[in-house]
């Protein structure tokens, strides 16, 4: 979300932080207004001129009141006098409620933030959208990323190496046929001579040639196979690698769609671009420069004429570079668009027949596609409006060749001979240069995925070991020393949080929706790092412990179960790769899901599908426990593990996980308190905070937090007892 969209009229961009129009007065007037925001104070200008201005050590409090038609900003100050900064139209309204954010955060914590662009970047110097990309592939150096893909050819350089001089030797064979083509002509031909002998001599040399060309061209094809599937294979293999190194925040940032398109498509243009345009780049630029010499050396005067349309046809190729790399960059974001609405409907399916909603994704699908082909259109369109020029020069060439090349014969200083080899090389002259007039448009495309690509490939994750992480064999104790956390630094969801767990301790999570209860266990797997505080496992720091040794002795069941697309028996051993058959068996019977297995046609072997929906929710979380169980973790974490069983099997698993948990330190959130009355001590969360902290007796007496929650609860389910069946 852009935060500095406009400036007032004679203010420099260096004068402030953050600068947000606004288009009424207090009477919902239109006025021409600006709001400027620095770490000391807001400022006020209308038509230009300071109004009024607001220091942030005088506001006790700043908010955004969203109103009929208009919002307003509002502070107080000191002395709780409220009062309007400015007002604006609801099109302003999620910025000023970001800014606000922020100085509200500067207000109570001191730290002031300088991230303009927390939800929208753009580039500071074009202005484009960045998505999800930490650099900008219209300003970033394209001669960058072209270098970085041919240095990872460094593995293949034997067999790249080979492949280019394949292709040297194919080409020098068609430059030597029009040398015989001109003995053929003038020595045999034209002055009639019947010498067989060299007529021999030359069929032998051309069915040489032909023969060595087979050979090597085989050669070059098995070469130009094996670069081109090894290279395709490494890159891909290292954008999906990066995804996994990748902590949680930095893939938030990203969707789904986004990351499959670098994996597949961009891995797929950067392979055809480096293994066979990038070699035929060096061919045909070779080539080029040894076909010029060759005719300056054959008929320079010739030669001469020739050449003269190449710098022209060359400087319009430059400068359609830069064009079609914007607009081919507009095309890819429209195919990411694409692929990421298809992603989302095809797994979604089941919602979207539920609704009835097929026509309507139809609809949505064929506008992404059609934005996708007017994107592409855009590109070719300028494309094709570069060639005829192009080409048009190049004709022009040839028919000066042809026409003075012709004034030459009838002259006697040439020889029809000569011109057929001399045209023979112009043609394959323009072979290489219309090759390269057409590279920019493969240049473009190319560093549009190269930079998509290496911008992942090189992102520093936001969570990586320190460098004195240790492998730790966790016990189990736990403890929050003044953790705050938010995903955006200035707006935290946790405040303050310390609390300690003991080793082998039932710990019950509680709180209303969106208090951050699922974000509290996220920090305990490292999932993310607290914004400022401490968490310890054992008294160690969880930053220097490592991630793989952290994970592997922490079970988790989440609210929301997922399941691979295979087996059962798969998805139970995901946990544990090597576990036996038995062991996966003793798993499925404690977490009581046994039973409805082995009632499946194909047992353990029965294909649960995509996310597992051909199975029950419970079934789903049932195999789910079953998964954790199998863990044998020392640090269990149940979110709402309950959640999708009815009464009667949720009485069975709890059962299963009071038999689990004993010894292990147990972290559980759900929705239905009841199922945490038997807990050692709950930690009520409010508004961020710990509220309370005691056992469920404790807490009911104490009459806070928790005793509302509960009585809530109790309320809703009396409301629909009494509802009829």
């Amino acid at each position: 979300m852009n935060l500095k969209i406009s400036l007032p009229e004679g203010v420099s961009e260096s004068d402030v932080t953050f600068s947000l129009p606004f288009d009424l007065d207090r009477r919902t007037k239109t006025v021409n207004g600006h709001l400027t925001a620095v770490k000391e104070k807001l400022s006020v200008y209308v038509d230009g001129k300071l109004e009024k201005e607001f220091s942030t050590d005088r506001i006790a409090e700043i908010e955004v009141q969203q109103l009929v038609g208009c919002s307003m900003l509002c502070v107080k100050d000191m002395q709780g006098k409220w009062t309007c900064v400015c007002a604006f139209n609801q099109r302003y309204y999620l910025r000023y409620a970001e800014l606000a954010k922020i100085i509200d955060h500067y207000i109570h914590t001191g730290e002031f933030t300088e991230e303009t662009n927390a939800d929208e970047p753009t580039c500071p110097v074009c202005g484009a959208a960045m998505r999800g990309h930490s650099k900008c592939v219209f300003c970033s150096a394209k001669k960058g990323v072209f270098t970085k893909l041919i240095k990872r050819l460094a593995p293949y350089k034997t067999k790249f190496f080979l492949a280019l001089t394949a292709t040297f030797i194919l080409y020098a064979a068609d430059v030597v046929n029009p040398i015989f083509q001109r003995i053929l002509i003038d020595d045999l031909i034209v002055p009639n001579n019947q010498d067989w002998a060299l007529f021999t001599k030359i069929a032998l040399c051309i069915l040489g040639i032909n023969i060595g060309t087979l050979i090597f061209r085989l050669l070059q094809e098995h070469a130009n196979y094996k670069i081109s599937a090894a290279y395709g294979r490494d890159l891909r293999r290292d954008i999906f690698n990066k995804t996994q190194e990748l902590s949680m925040s930095n893939i938030s940032r990203r969707t789904p769609g986004e990351l499959i398109n670098r994996v597949s498509s961009d891995a797929n243009v950067l392979q055809d671009f480096v293994t066979s345009r990038g070699k035929d780049m060096i061919f045909q630029s070779v080539a080029l420069v040894a076909l010029i010499i060759i005719m300056f050396f054959t008929n320079w005067k010739l030669a001469l004429i020739v050449v003269i349309p190449l710098p022209l046809a060359a400087y319009l190729s430059v400068k359609s570079f830069n064009v079609i790399s914007v607009r081919y960059g507009r095309a890819w974001r429209c195919q990411c668009r694409a692929s990421e609405l298809l992603h989302d409907v095809l797994h979604g399916e089941r919602v979207v027949k539920n609704y009835g909603g097929e026509d309507r994704e139809i609809e949505h699908y064929k506008e992404a596609s059609r934005s996708w082909a007017d994107a592409i259109r855009n590109a070719d369109i300028i494309w094709y409006l570069v060639q005829p020029p192009i080409r048009y020069l190049f004709s022009i060439g040839e028919f000066c060749a042809l026409y003075f090349g012709g004034s030459m014969i009838l002259g006697g200083s040439m020889q029809i001979g000569e011109l057929v080899q001399f045209t023979s090389y112009v043609y394959m002259l323009y072979g290489p240069i219309q090759w390269l007039t057409s590279l920019p448009r493969a240049l473009a495309q190319a560093g549009v995925s190269a930079s998509r690509v290496f911008e992942l490939l090189e992102e520093e994750n936001d969570l990586s070991d320190s460098e004195n992480a240790k492998t730790v064999d966790v016990k189990g104790d736990i403890s929050f020393s003044n953790v705050f956390f938010g995903y955006k630094a200035y707006n935290p969801v946790l405040k303050d949080i310390s609390f300690d767990i003991k080793k082998g301790e039932m710990i019950g999570i509680v709180g209303h929706s969106g208090v951050g209860k699922s974000t509290l266990i996220n920090l305990v797997m490292r999932l993310y790092d607290p914004t400022s505080g401490t968490i310890r496992i054992d008294g160690t720091d969880i930053r220097d412990i490592e991630q793989t040794s952290l994970r592997s002795q922490v079970g988790v069941v989440l609210q929301e179960t997922f399941l691979f697309n295979g087996t059962v028996l798969d998805n139970i051993r995901y946990a544990k790769p090597d576990a036996t058959f038995e062991e996966i068996v003793q798993a499925a019977k404690t977490a009581n899901c046994h039973d409805f297995i082995t009632r499946m046609p194909d047992g353990y072997n029965t294909i649960v599908g995509e996310r597992g929906y051909n199975i029950s929710g419970g079934e789903r979380q049932r195999v789910a426990i079953a998964r954790a169980i199998l863990h044998d973790p020392k640090i269990l974490i149940l979110d709402e593990a309950t959640a999708s069983l009815d009464t009667q099997t949720e009485k069975q698993i709890q059962d299963a996980l009071d038999r689990l948990i004993e010894g292990r330190t147990t972290i559980a959130i759900a929705h239905r308190l009841s199922t945490l009355a038997n807990a050692d001590r709950l930690i009520v969360l409010d508004r961020g905070r710990v509220a309370e902290i005691g056992s469920h007796t404790e807490l009911l007496k104490n009459k806070g937090v928790y005793y509302d929650l509960v009585m809530a609860q109790r309320q809703t389910a009396r409301i629909r007892a009494t509802q009829p069946a």
